[in-house]
């Protein structure tokens, strides 16, 4: 079988995560690149070997150029539905980067569009990938915990006071429309319905922990526009209770992630900074105590080499679906909605 030759759009940050893991994927290969900016499509280019006639500056080029067989989506969050559309339209299979997009009502269709012409699609949840997570699953799923009672999810960051950061994308509500709700807290909020089930309704608050910050272009002083931190009360189908602490305005916390769920009989918590273990404890041991497991191998996965097993057909039960990133955009909609009202928002 001949190796999926893959078009990336978008090769800021994020890009980071997915070029190493395409390049070291089996049955994968880089093919081509897009980025409005010439020094990152460059770089990109040539640390990967693109050859200078498959690196584009407009990402119609790429998605149209017939020897791309899929798209890989790494740009800011109101441009995802329009390229995946496209992709669609070219009828290559996509993977894109959360948010799925800025409404439910965007990708709602997208979804709808995507499986009524059969393209295979698959949206970044990063963390859905880490060992700890899917292994917790498969322990919940046999259900070692019982009913799930309440569920405490952290993810705490320092970004907000990087020095010299200024106004990006992620700081404009007209580009990524979410703050750090779509930024970082749609991360745990998979993670915990991966685990738990669906939130019925939520009650949030967000703030901003610096409001103005200098433009990427220039050295005026602008307003930021979405929020920095983002907490929120929920309630689960199953009748679970849930806290959530979304921030990026933490000093001293890099990328710090943490879920701990408690259900009847018994418990599990992780910290993604060691997502090779868990800690748990099991039913009709001392109450007082966490046994330390260390995660089997076959709980181990790679985001973009599960994306191209997609495509040449090997299952993964555990991919995060387009369903999976319509369900987490009713969510993010319903936060803002809540923040916004001050008023606890039922999720339908």
């Amino acid at each position: 079988m001949k190796d999926i030759r893959i078009g990336l759009i978008g090769c800021g940050g994020i890009s980071g995560n997915h070029l190493p893991q395409i390049e070291k994927a089996e049955g994968g290969v880089i093919h081509a690149l897009c980025d409005i900016r010439p020094d990152r499509l460059k770089a990109a280019g040539d640390r990967y070997g693109v050859p200078e006639e498959r690196r584009f500056s407009d990402w119609h080029d790429l998605v149209t150029l017939e020897s791309v067989d899929a798209v890989d989506i790494c740009t800011p969050n109101n441009l995802h539905v329009p390229m995946a559309m496209a992709a669609v339209e070219a009828g290559k299979p996509y993977c894109v980067e959360k948010p799925l997009g800025i409404n439910y009502e965007e990708t709602l269709e997208l979804q709808h569009i995507t499986e009524a012409k059969g393209i295979p699609a698959m949206i970044c949840f990063s963390y859905r990938f880490m060992p700890a997570v899917r292994y917790a699953r498969s322990i919940v799923e046999r259900g070692e915990i019982g009913r799930v009672i309440n569920i405490y999810a952290n993810y705490l960051k320092s970004s907000a006071y990087m020095p010299g950061r200024r106004l990006d994308w992620r700081f404009d509500k007209e580009i990524a429309r979410y703050g750090v709700s779509g930024d970082l807290g749609v991360h745990i909020l998979d993670l915990t319905t991966f685990l738990a089930g669906d939130l019925t309704g939520l009650f949030a608050q967000t703030g901003v922990a610096v409001p103005f910050r200098k433009r990427e272009d220039s050295e005026e002083i602008a307003p930021v526009t979405t929020d920095d931190w983002c907490h929120f009360l929920a309630r689960f189908d199953s009748g679970a209770s849930a806290t959530f602490s979304i921030t990026r305005a933490a000093y001293g916390n890099r990328n710090h992630i943490t879920v701990d769920i408690y259900g009847e009989k018994g418990a599990l918590r992780f910290d993604l900074n060691e997502s090779h273990k868990l800690e748990f404890h099991r039913p009709g041991t001392d109450e007082n105590t966490m046994e330390i497991l260390t995660v089997p191998e076959e709980y181990h996965a790679g985001q973009q080499q599960s994306f191209i097993n997609l495509l040449r057909g090997i299952k993964d039960p555990y991919l995060p679906t387009l369903a999976d990133g319509v369900k987490m955009q009713k969510m993010l909609d319903a936060i803002m909605d809540s923040a916004e009202k001050g008023t606890w928002v039922e999720i339908n």
